[in-house]
């Protein structure tokens, strides 16, 4: 860790990590756009890849970035701080990279046991004058862009109506009344996203801007009381750009976005079945776009959006975090359909933040992860198959079971396999490194394994943050 800071400290003062670039007299100023796939490892990037390109057909654009790292993730315990465990959720993730400190599962950007504040960097960026931003295709009270902007004891006080229920499987140390307004905390996230005026706030989550705050004001108004101006599609494109309003909050969904692409039928995984003792596997199926996405705009889209808002004084650098939310969502659902089509829309977005880092030197683009999926590409059924009749015996894989038709005509086989079938409701997540993909810097310095500490102090570093 202290080599890692050494080598940041080196790259400033070298000028290798880029905190605006000279061209005459003029300074360009720094920006960093933080793309994070919830859910988003190894496994999920290779089966998107598989599905858009074929195994011999190239890279995704988060590929092409000219640096890679691998990134560990690191969660605390709760109710022993000073120990570990190794499977995370977003909320702790996020907040990690956020506030460069480590914590617990549930919390967002509060210390495990403690629940003291732990400032973010968007947070830090704003103090500083740099014009900041959230782009997501969850609300916007999801924990990942919660976790640069808001501090709550757990990840379900996304609004005021939520700040007085109880959480059944948080301690105590982990309810939403702590910080109700009520009681003298910071409130919902939902209020703390308007309280802290970030610049560009789009994603879904309306229902949760809808409800009323602790005095009786619904928190849509008191977003436009402090500056906001409020759109519900993208279609208000060159309105909300010309804006004399200092801030925009697009929300376009009640909850989180609709996903891009659902599989022919709706079918998903499915448990193997066994049939006079051989496991019977369901039809191969494709996947197609979704008639309930039709309206709603793409990530690249939103991301377009935030960076022309963001760059309208050209004089001030900006941090905007940009999240593909529903990888992991999907995944949960053993959906492979939608977690490759939320996987291939946050590749897009990534396309659109290297064309702009193309035109705006200065720019560090950062692609990473918070944690790990369940999904894994297995053999196809003819393997399963041939095992059972030589060793007399069902083989079939445990858990849920698809196989995909890939747009090359190839079939691809994906397993899920961490909640037992048919009481398992619900896919976990898994304690595995994250892969980060960098632009923006010289990569000679760049160790072969991080951690989302690291993430954070580059970009501090990048923004030259006090």
């Amino acid at each position: 860790m202290l080599k890692f800071r050494r080598i940041l400290a080196t790259l400033l003062i070298s000028g290798l990590l880029a905190t605006g670039a000279v061209f005459g007299d003029t300074v360009k100023p720094a920006n960093v756009i933080l793309f994070i796939g919830d859910g988003m490892d190894e496994h999920q990037i290779t089966m998107a890849r598989n599905y858009l390109l074929g195994p011999e057909e190239g890279l995704l654009a988060m590929e092409q970035l000219p640096v890679r790292s691998s990134v560990r993730v690191q969660t605390l315990l709760e109710n022993r701080p000073d120990r570990f465990t190794f499977i995370a959720d977003s909320a702790n993730s996020a907040s990690t990279l956020a506030t460069g400190q480590l914590t617990s599962i549930g919390r967002i950007a509060t210390s495990a046991g403690t629940d003291f504040d732990q400032p973010t960097i968007l947070q830090a960026a704003h103090e500083s004058g740099f014009l900041t931003g959230l782009v997501t295709t969850a609300s916007l009270t999801d924990a990942t862009p919660a976790a640069f902007v808001a501090h709550t004891a757990h990840r379900n006080c996304q609004g005021p109506e939520d700040m007085n229920r109880a959480i059944s499987y948080a301690p105590p140390s982990q309810q939403c009344a702590i910080d109700s307004k009520q009681q003298g905390g910071p409130g919902s996230i939902a209020e703390q996203l308007i309280d802290a005026r970030v610049d560009v706030l789009l994603g879904g989550g309306k229902k949760y801007f809808a409800q009323k705050n602790h005095v009786g004001m619904q928190l849509l108004d008191q977003a436009r009381s402090q500056g906001y101006q409020l759109i519900d599609h993208i279609g208000q494109h060159d309105a909300s750009d010309q804006s004399t309003e200092p801030r925009l909050l697009g929300l376009f969904a009640l909850g989180h976005l609709p996903v891009e692409w659902i599989g022919s039928g709706n079918r998903k995984a499915e448990a193997v079945e066994l049939v006079s003792g051989k496991p019977l596997f369901a039809e191969p199926f494709d996947c197609q776009k979704n008639p309930r996405h039709a309206d709603t705009p793409t990530l690249a889209q939103m991301t377009r959006k935030a960076l022309a808002r963001l760059t309208r004084d050209p004089s001030r650098g900006f941090f905007l975090m940009v999240e593909g939310a529903s990888i992991d969502k999907q995944a949960h659902r053993r959906n492979p359909c939608g977690q490759m089509g939320e996987l291939s829309a946050l590749d897009s977005a990534v396309a659109v933040g290297r064309e702009f880092a193309k035109q705006h030197p200065g720019t560090l683009v950062i692609v990473t992860a918070d944690h790990g999926q369940a999904s894994q590409i297995l053999p196809l059924p003819d393997n399963y198959m041939a095992l059972t009749e030589s060793l007399q015996s069902p083989q079939y894989p445990p858990g849920y079971y698809a196989v995909l038709k890939t747009r090359h005509g190839d079939l691809m086989a994906v397993g899920y396999a961490t909640n037992a079938p048919p009481q398992g409701g619900w896919e976990q997540h898994t304690g595995v490194d994250v892969p980060v993909f960098l632009e923006g810097l010289d990569g000679r310095e760049v160790p072969a394994l991080m951690s989302q500490q690291d993430i954070f102090r580059l970009m501090r570093a990048h923004l030259q943050l006090p």
